[in-house]
């Protein structure tokens, strides 16, 4: 009896190990998602350009899915950078599904493409400032609204704040006057 006990016990010993590194990896998951959202204020995209508008803060908008690895990499940057949750205190930050008819049936959630994740920026406004993207040198010129390290997302955040603070709507980043082109990347 002691005999086939061991031997039972010494068959499934690798499945019982799978099935706790199993769990423990999921909790690990769980809580960069919980910090994700905790560490954030964030803000209801349907409620964002009113709020804007109201306290002249720019507006901070990631659209992303659940299911997409390049997301789930840059939640894991979010949550690793004190800086990123520092400044984000200066923006209405908004997060939202690539699914949602809101982001998908509107040019302005797309302005180079449908890829994910993207970041967009707009004035308190409303309106896109197409100036606020990815300008390292790395950046693919057709995603320019793709990140891939919170340096180059913290880059963007302090040009979006210095832009606010020296013209709060200026008039060449207003809609009307948007050609859908984009400038050159600076190369320093």
């Amino acid at each position: 009896m002691k005999n086939s006990f061991k031997n039972v016990l010494a068959l499934n010993l690798p499945f019982i190990a799978s099935q706790i590194v199993k769990s423990v990896l999921k909790s690990v998951d769980n809580s960069d998602s919980d910090d994700f959202n905790s560490l954030y204020k964030w803000c209801d995209i349907r409620d964002a350009f009113r709020k804007a508008k109201q306290t002249r803060k720019p507006i901070f908008l990631l659209i992303h899915n659940s299911w997409c690895p390049a997301c789930r990499k840059l939640k894991n940057k979010f949550t690793k950078s004190l800086r990123i949750i520092d400044l984000s205190k200066n923006f209405i930050m908004v997060k939202v599904n690539n699914k949602e008819d809101i982001v998908n049936n509107r040019k302005k959630f797309y302005p180079d493409g449908k890829y994910i994740p993207r970041i967009l920026f707009y004035a308190p406004d409303g309106i896109l400032i197409k100036e606020a993207y990815n300008k390292s040198l790395d950046t693919d010129s057709n995603n320019r609204y793709y990140y891939n390290t919170a340096a180059q997302i913290i880059d963007t955040m302090n040009f979006v704040l210095k832009l606010i603070s020296e013209e709060e709507s200026p008039e060449e980043y207003r809609e009307e006057n948007n050609d859908q082109k984009f400038p050159e990347p600076i190369v320093a």
